[in-house]
Order: C-alpha cells, then sequence, then structure tokens
C-alpha cells in the first residue's frame, strides 16, 4: 500500500499525510503506543469517615515516598542502559558494515551454516559467488525496507524521501552528557547522497525523571520535557520538506497575467528532525502541541527501544507490528480543500521566502 492509500478507521482512503504533523492521527498512534492516561481522582466525592480519611492521608504520604523511590529506580535503569549500550555498540558497528558493504561476513557469523552452505552448492559454484559479491554489495535498502514494513515509519515516509532512505546506512543511539539528564540522541548515518550535504542527522530527546510535587498520581516514570532536531543542509533544489505551488492572476481591468509562487511546506519523514518547540510556559501547551509533543516522543522511544535493537526481524518482517486500523482518527471526508493553488512546481530549484509576482511575456498578454 502506498502511502496515497492508507486506511481510515472505517475502511475508507485517505489522502497521504504526515504522522508526525496530524494531531488527529498522532492522538491515535499515542493510544496504540501504550500511552496511559492517568485520571486523577477527586477524593471529596468518596464518602469517608473523618477517622477513614486520615488513614487515607497517611497512605498517600506513604505513596508520595514509594514514588520517589520508583522515580529513582528509572534513574538506575537508565544509568545501566548506558552500560549495557557500550556492549551493544561493538556488535551495531559490526552490523553497519556488513550492511554498508564495508564488510563481508564469514562463515562463523552465519546462524545455521550448514544449511546456507547446502543452498549455494544447489544454485552456484564458488566463483560465480564471488562474482555476486563484487556487484552487490552490503544489503541494499535495508533501513528503508525497514520503514516500509514498520507502521508507525510507514506512515510517516512520503514516496519522495524513499530515495533519501535509501542511502540510510545505520540509526544508533547515544547518551548525551550529563547522563543524570536521562536524554537520549538518534543518530541517522547516510551515505553520501544527491540531497542534502550532512552525513549525520540528529534527534534528541530531553527527559527527567521526577515527580511532580503538585501532581505527583501522574508520574508514570520518564517524561519528555523537549526535543531538539537538527539544520539539514539541502542542496540546491533537493530540500523535500518544501514544495512551491503557484497561480495565475489576471489584473483587473488591464487584461494582464501575474504568476504568484509560494514556498509550502511538504509532507516528509524528514520533518521528524523539526520537532515543536516546548513553550517555556507550559501552561500555554494546548492539547494539539501536547499530542505532537507526546507522539513525537513516542515515535522516539520506538525507534529507540524496538527499530535499533530489533532492526534486521523488522527487515525480513519477522516482527507483528502495532495495529494498522486506529481507534481514533478523522477521514479526509471531514475536510475540504481550501487551497486555490491550483499547479505545483515540478522543479524546486526557484524556491523563494517570500511570495513573488512574475509578469507574463507580452506575446502572451496580447493573446487574451
Amino acid at each position: 500500500m502506498t502511502s496515497t492509500e492508507k486506511k481510515g478507521v472505517d475502511g475508507e482512503e485517505i489522502d497521504n499525510f504526515n504522522a508526525i504533523q496530524d494531531p488527529n492521527t498522532l492522538a491515535a498512534l499515542q493510544e496504540k503506543l501504550g500511552q496511559m492516561t492517568i485520571k486523577k481522582p477527586d477524593l471529596d466525592d468518596l464518602d469517608l469517615s473523618p477517622a477513614v480519611r486520615k488513614r487515607v492521608n497517611a497512605i498517600k504520604k506513604i505513596q508520595l515516598e514509594t514514588t520517589k523511590i520508583e522515580a529513582d529506580f528509572f534513574k538506575k535503569v537508565h544509568l545501566l542502559e548506558i552500560e549495557y549500550a557500550q556492549k551493544y555498540s561493538s556488535l551495531y558497528r559490526e552490523r553497519a558494515d556488513i550492511v554498508s558493504g564495508a564488510m563481508e561476513p564469514s562463515a562463523s557469523q552465519f546462524v545455521n551454516p550448514g544449511d546456507l552452505e547446502d543452498q549455494d552448492n544447489e544454485k552456484i559454484d564458488n566463483e560465480k559467488q564471488e562474482n555476486d559479491n563484487d556487484s552487490e554489495k552490503g544489503i541494499p535498502d535495508f533501513w528503508l525496507t525497514i520503514f516500509k514494513n514498520t507502521e508507525i515509519l510507514a506512515e510517516m515516509m512520503q514516496p519522495h524521501d524513499e530515495p533519501i532512505l535509501s542511502a540510510l546506512r545505520d540509526i544508533k543511539v547515544s547518551f548525551p552528557e550529563p547522563v543524570t539528564s536521562m536524554g537520549f540522541v538518534l543518530e541517522f548515518v547516510f551515505a553520501e547522497n544527491e540531497y542534502f550535504e550532512d552525513k549525520v542527522l540528529t534527534k534528541t530527546y530531553h527527559m527527567k525523571s521526577e515527580p511532580d510535587d503538585l501532581d505527583p498520581v501522574a508520574f508514570d516514570g520518564p517524561e519528555i520535557i523537549g526535543s531538539t532536531g537538527c539544520t539539514i543542509n539541502w542542496k540546491k533544489g533537493k530540500n523535500v520538506t518544501q514544495k512551491v505551488v503557484k497561480k495565475k492572476q489576471r489584473m483587473r481591468g488591464k487584461g494582464q497575467t501575474r504568476i504568484i509562487q509560494k514556498t509550502i511546506k511538504e509532507d516528509s519523514f524528514f520533518n521528524f528532525f523539526s520537532p515543536p518547540a516546548m513553550p517555556d510556559d507550559e501552561e500555554s501547551v494546548d492539547e494539539e502541541l501536547e499530542a505532537l509533543l507526546t507522539t513525537d516522543f513516542e515515535i522516539g522511544q520506538y525507534i529507540r527501544e524496538r527499530i535499533i535493537p530489533k532492526a534486521i526481524w523488522y527487515f525480513t518482517n519477522e516482527v507483528t507490528d502495532i495495529e494498522s486500523d486506529l481507534d481514533d482518527g478523522e477521514s479526509d471526508e471531514d475536510y475540504s480543500d481550501t487551497s486555490d493553488y491550483d499547479e505545483e512546481v515540478e522543479n524546486n530549484e526557484n524556491i523563494v521566502a517570500n511570495e513573488t509576482v512574475t509578469d507574463v511575456q507580452k506575446e502572451e498578454c496580447k493573446q487574451q
């Protein structure tokens, strides 16, 4: 199924969209990813005697102490994760070398060496195998295939992203200093390509594990406090996160025509590296922004906890991903296209920051 043929909750086709930008879809993805909503009870509504209420208050104080211990537990788990990340790193480097073609695996690295040898003997001789190895290095489109096989990432990816993601060679996770910050960094490593100059694109997630004294019941482990993307140095005319649209306008009373050009945002996976900013005042965060921030974090966690450590199972499609049907969301019938731009510029080399006006040639005006 292509990105323009996604199914809605009623099985209807939905026009292609970007999962990192649509708040309704994000909310549904958030639920699918296991986001738990905690309801704060109103104790004043409980029918308790004064004596029982005192006992409840005492137990609440005990609970606050256990919450502090729980927060400390998550901090220790984070330190343990960093320790084991160093043990994984050599294996992940080996995986990246095989994917890129920098290293050919030996027989000792196969899961079932005997089975592979039998298959090789039946299909090709050793000389032909060496020729094949010379002509095809590594595992082509390893990470692109993973994106296609993963519901969440496939929703974010657009057709114009595929040639770029074909150049993706590795996804890594690292931990910024100080380690007590509980944040993590996703690093997307690319081979040289025709789209941007960068070799590595990063997305940093900032987290904390501190219960809120004013709302301790809401504590459910580490929470995100913000994320930071990176600047992508696009080559001229290759920015897939933007497109130029144009419209002809007829000047009143003069019979002349002019063309309006405007740069607008385009759906793309690479918008992932331009997350919404967290306001300094948390009270100013509305529901839509909260949904964007939360789901952005959930997607980052999904890549960190599932895609990176289990990449080969996603490549071979041996894992069961989240269900494609969404419990919440809206179909395209709930919206109408209000854009009056009727033509998209195919080559965006002439991208402009603001509206520009181009007079049509006089010959065209005379014909009108």
